[in-house]
Order: C-alpha cells, then sequence, then structure tokens
C-alpha cells in the first residue's frame, strides 16, 4: 500500500500543469490489465483467502502476482524509468522467492512500525523471519508507528517509487517532437 501511496505521490508532482497532465495522457502502456490482474490477486490473496488457503498456495499466489508484473514491464521496457522500476521489482522478486514466497522483514523495523506479531501458519505477505535469505533486500526501513501509512519496506520499495516518479516526470517534460511511441509490439 505505501508504495501504491508514494508513487501516485511522486506522479502528481509532475502533473503541476494543463500541458503536463495533456502529456502524461499521451503515455500509452501495453498489457495494463497485467498490472490491475497482480493488484486484485494481491488484494485477494492478503485481504480475503490469505488465512485460509495452504501456506503454499498463498505464497505461490503472491509470486505469481509478481510473474504478471514482470510480464507488465518486460512489455513495456522502452517506457523511460521502466528499468529503475524493473531493478526494484527484481529485488523485491529475489527476496521473496529466496523465502518462500514471503518478503523478509526485519525485526526491529517491524517493531518500529507498531506491527503486530503473526501466527507463522497464516500467509503474510511480509514478516520478520527467524531465519531471512537475503535479508538485505527484505523491508529493512520502517514508517515509525503513529505516522500515517506506517509500515516497512524495502530498497527494491524505493527503487519502484523512484522509477515511477522518474517516469511521469521524464515524461511530462519531453517534447511532443522527442516522444516516440512507448510500446512497440512484439
Amino acid at each position: 500500500m505505501i508504495v501504491l501511496v508514494l508513487t501516485a505521490l511522486g506522479v502528481a508532482s509532475a502533473l503541476f500543469s494543463r500541458e503536463r497532465i495533456a502529456r502524461f495522457a499521451q503515455l500509452s502502456l501495453d498489457g495494463l490489465w497485467l498490472v490491475w490482474a497482480a493488484i486484485l490477486l494481491q488484494v485477494v490473496v492478503f485481504e480475503v483467502v490469505g488465512a485460509h488457503l495452504p501456506l503454499w498456495a498463498s505464497n505461490g499466489l503472491h509470486l505469481v502476482s509478481y510473474g504478471l508484473c514482470v510480464a507488465f514491464l518486460w512489455r513495456n521496457r522502452r517506457v523511460p524509468g521502466s528499468w529503475i522500476i524493473g531493478v526494484g521489482t527484481a529485488c523485491n522478486l529475489v527476496a521473496i522467492t529466496a523465502n518462500g514466497g514471503t518478503m523478509p522483514a526485519n525485526a526491529a523495523a517491524w517493531r518500529r512500525a507498531g506491527l503486530p506479531d503473526f501466527d507463522p501458519e497464516v500467509f503474510e505477505n511480509s514478516r520478520a523471519l527467524a531465519s531471512p535469505r537475503l535479508a538485505f533486500l527484505g523491508d529493512v526501513f520502517a514508517i515509525p508507528a503513529g505516522w500515517p501509512l506506517a509500515n516497512v519496506f524495502s530498497i527494491g520499495d524505493v527503487l519502484i517509487v523512484v522509477g515511477g516518479t522518474y517516469l511521469a516526470h521524464r515524461w511530462c517534460s519531453m517534447p511532443l517532437e522527442h516522444r516516440r511511441p512507448a510500446l512497440v509490439a512484439v
């Protein structure tokens, strides 16, 4: 959730004039349905059925949602900033895959964010793990408890937000004659 909110704020920061809004509206992304499907899958798994599915199934569906995002990024690889978003997504995907489908969270960051402990048999997309692999790629940063959107986040999340913000600013500042179509059919 924090990644979506901060990316939306970053994109909004690029849209400070009618001309820039009109330019942004011309951005054509191929396969946007893949991102919506990934978001829907994560909402369903994290908020609705995750506690009722076997842990292996929830973890697998979490990885599938990232696969959908990777497919979207590949289809839009020529869009400015997509490589930054791709590196962030890859960092998150590597950490999640190395930990069986769960993003490892730093225990101290978890406590700073004021997050509750979870039953280890119930799926959570992020949690403090006893022996995380590639912990440095996990959720090691925290927005402290008491702040809006208190949560933990990773370097991959930071790169995704930076990439989305860069994409919006770059696209909105390009003169029309220098813009080529963002997507190339493959």
